[in-house]
């Protein structure tokens, strides 16, 4: 019985090796996908965004002026999911995460504790005889959440060169 609590604990969500875990959280991206990325950071000029609303300009009262747009770096956030069964390996990603924010001078938000889901085993001690003694095990998933705003070009840069731990499953979208 030991050994199957052993064998359920002991699976992590990510492989030991680096180049999987970067690949799983969409770390390692080709040159052109780093320039899509840090295309979508750069604010939008003042003809740029008039020469897409021209089409609706009879519905608009005043034209966009310069001040109206906030910078799309702001509006820019990458929002980072991470889960694991151990508590202290999330704490040193959150903490990586806020140095890497802290050297770029990104917006570090967070840690969110999202709830952490139980899942629950019941095993018999016993076949055939004992069938009322059972026992049972548990794994539980912890999950963070963490924003960065303000991004840079080096801030975007630096986190895909990040390697989470291993036993951490690390997801990153931009929104």
């Amino acid at each position: 019985m030991q050994a199957l609590a052993s064998r359920v604990r002991a699976q992590p969500f990510t492989s030991s090796r680096p180049v999987a875990a970067r690949v799983q959280c969409g770390a390692i991206a080709r040159s052109s996908r780093r320039a899509a990325v840090v295309a979508r950071a750069a604010a939008p000029t003042v003809d740029e965004v008039n020469s897409m609303l021209s089409p609706y300009a009879d519905d608009l009262d005043t034209p966009v002026e310069a001040g109206a747009l906030a910078p799309a770096s702001e509006k820019v956030r990458l929002r980072i999911r991470m889960r694991s069964y151990e508590v202290s390996l999330l704490n040193d990603c959150v903490n990586q995460i806020q140095a890497v924010a802290d050297a770029t001078g990104a917006d570090f938000k967070g840690p969110v504790m999202l709830p952490t889901k139980r899942r629950i085993y019941c095993v018999l001690r016993s076949p055939h005889v004992d069938k009322d003694s059972r026992e049972h095990f548990e794994i539980r998933t912890h999950h963070r959440l963490v924003d960065l705003k303000n991004l840079s070009a080096e801030t975007v840069e630096m986190m895909m060169q990040w390697v989470p731990p291993s036993g951490v499953e690390v997801e990153c979208s931009i929104a």
